[in-house]
Formats: structure tokens, C-alpha cells, sequence
């Protein structure tokens, strides 16, 4: 894509690797994003794309749906939808609209595919929902903020940082730290006693985490076995080690499913802001690095 200086990286990166699927982002009725499957169906450039209002829809029931999903950003599913391209080419899509969160504001995500035989269609939805848990605000299977959602909170609490610093860096201290842990040791509880097992574990690590954190600190869902964690206001080394030392203290207590008791290790790791980043990537990537248990 030419710009990508509407939608914050994590969304951005998602567009940009999406090449087979319509994918674009409406504000007001108005395209704002669009990923480069779209504009190659189209035939139109990054620039000739945006800003233009979304056009016309198929029946008049259905542009009534439409707009009102647009307007209230609700889910709707599959209904037509016509776009044009520079040569005025009518091109019906098969849509359905998602709600999306960019930088605290609501918008609308919109995923089209060509007119299709059904059968093809319900191949493609499996699909569709695995490609939208990674831009969802909350994961659907532990209900914890999603790392869009997580993200956000970081740029927040980035913008307070600088806010209670003045702006002058020079003068930040460890405001916050993000921490990455890891749960060693399901695949090996899957294999040997099941996926309820396995789920067993991360609930019960999840209600221990919850636990062991303050009400305003972020635990989130992060790819794979792993989890994020926002800490604020940490200044010194002594907190990092108190923080790092609860989260460990999750396993201490003995895991017991259905007789059987359950072993699994943390991996924990951590990166300061601003010392180590002052971005949500650039601190994660740093944590990701920085494994320190």
C-alpha cells in the first residue's frame, strides 16, 4: 500500500498481508483504508480509492442495513454491495461489516467477496472469523483484551507517561513495564490428558494472574501459550522483581485435574518504558528478546 498512516502498525501489518481478500475501512460512509486485494480489483490506485464515498448498494432494504450497521457499528452479515472502479465498472461483492477500533475510534471493516456459489462461501467464513480474532478488542476464548486492545492501552499509557513528564524524556523514568509470560508444558498436558486439561491449566493460571495484579494494571491475550501484562508506575528495579516474583508464584500451588496433578513452567520476560522502547512494538519486540525466566 502507499500510506499507512491511518490505521496504527499492528492493523496496518494486517492489511498488507491480507492479498487474496477485499478488505477496507469506512468512516462516515467514506473509505479511509484499503488493502492491495482491493485495490487490485478495483483497478485503482491507493490515492484514487480513499475518500470516496462508499457506493451503491444493490436493494433499497439492504442499503437501509447498511447504513445503519455503518452508522451504529454493528455486525451484519453477507448481503451485496456494489463497488466502481475509475472506468465507472460496477462490480457486485458478497460484504459483511465488522466493528473496529482504531486509536479509541469505532469504525467499520468491511470484508467483500466476489459473487460466489454458496458452497464456496461457507469454505471462506472459517476463515474469515480465524483472520478476525487478530484484530478483534477482546479474544472470544479467554475474554481478556486481544493485542489490538492490549496496544491501545500501551499508546495510553505512553501519552500519560509524556504527559505527567512534559514531554521532556529526559526526564521519564521506568514509567511502565510491559511483561511477556509464556506457559511451558501444555502441549505435553494435551497430549497426555486432552484439550480440557489444556484449557483447565490456562483458566486457572489466568485466575491466579488476575489475582496476583493490581486492579489497573492489563493482562491481555497474546499469540499462542502466552500473555501480555501492562505494569504503570514502576520506578525502580525492586518493583520489577516483586512483579515478576507474583506472576511466578502462580504455579507454586499445586494444578489438580480430575486426580491428576498438572506441571507447566512460566517463561517470563519484560521490557521498561522508555528505556527499552517507546512504542507498544518496540516493547513487546523487546520483551519477546529480553527473556529473563
Amino acid at each position: 500500500m502507499a500510506e499507512q498512516n491511518i490505521l496504527p502498525p499492528h492493523l496496518g501489518d494486517y492489511f498488507v498481508e491480507i492479498t487474496d481478500t477485499f478488505f477496507t475501512v469506512v468512516k462516515d460512509d467514506v473509505i479511509i483504508e484499503i488493502n492491495p486485494a482491493g485495490l487490485k480489483l478495483l483497478n485503482l490506485t491507493h490515492d484514487e480509492a480513499i475518500d470516496k464515498p462508499v457506493l451503491e448498494i444493490v436493494a433499497d432494504n439492504d442499503q437501509e442495513i447498511f447504513q445503519r450497521a455503518l452508522s451504529c457499528k454493528k455486525r451484519i452479515d453477507y448481503m451485496s454491495v456494489r463497488f466502481k472502479n475509475k472506468s465507472g465498472f460496477l462490480i457486485d461483492m458478497l460484504v459483511r461489516v465488522f466493528p473496529v477500533f482504531v486509536n479509541n475510534e469505532k469504525l467499520c471493516l468491511i470484508e467483500a467477496q466476489n459473487q460466489m456459489p454458496l458452497i464456496n462461501l461457507e469454505k471462506k467464513c472459517k476463515s474469515l472469523e480465524e483472520r478476525l480474532i487478530n484484530i478483534s478488542p477482546i479474544d472470544v476464548q479467554t475474554n481478556l483484551p486481544s493485542p489490538v486492545l492490549f496496544n491501545d492501552r500501551v499508546e495510553q499509557a505512553i501519552l500519560r507517561a509524556l504527559r505527567e513528564a512534559k514531554g521532556v524524556f529526559a526526564d521519564i523514568k521506568a514509567y511502565f513495564m510491559v511483561v511477556i509470560v509464556t506457559i511451558k508444558g501444555l502441549d505435553e498436558i494435551e497430549t497426555l490428558y486432552g484439550n480440557e486439561a489444556k484449557r483447565f491449566v490456562i483458566e486457572t493460571l489466568i485466575s491466579r494472574f488476575k489475582s496476583s495484579i493490581r486492579s489497573v494494571d492489563t493482562i491481555a491475550k497474546a499469540p499462542g501459550n502466552s500473555f501480555y501484562f501492562l505494569f504503570e508506575n514502576v520506578r525502580d528495579k525492586q518493583n520489577i522483581y516483586i512483579i515478576t516474583s507474583r506472576l511466578r508464584n502462580c504455579i507454586n500451588l499445586p494444578i489438580v485435574f480430575k486426580d491428576n496433578q498438572l506441571h507447566v513452567d512460566l517463561e517470563i520476560s519484560f521490557s521498561t518504558y522508555p528505556d527499552n522502547g517507546t512504542s507498544p512494538m518496540a516493547l513487546i519486540k523487546w520483551a519477546k528478546l529480553n527473556n529473563k525466566s
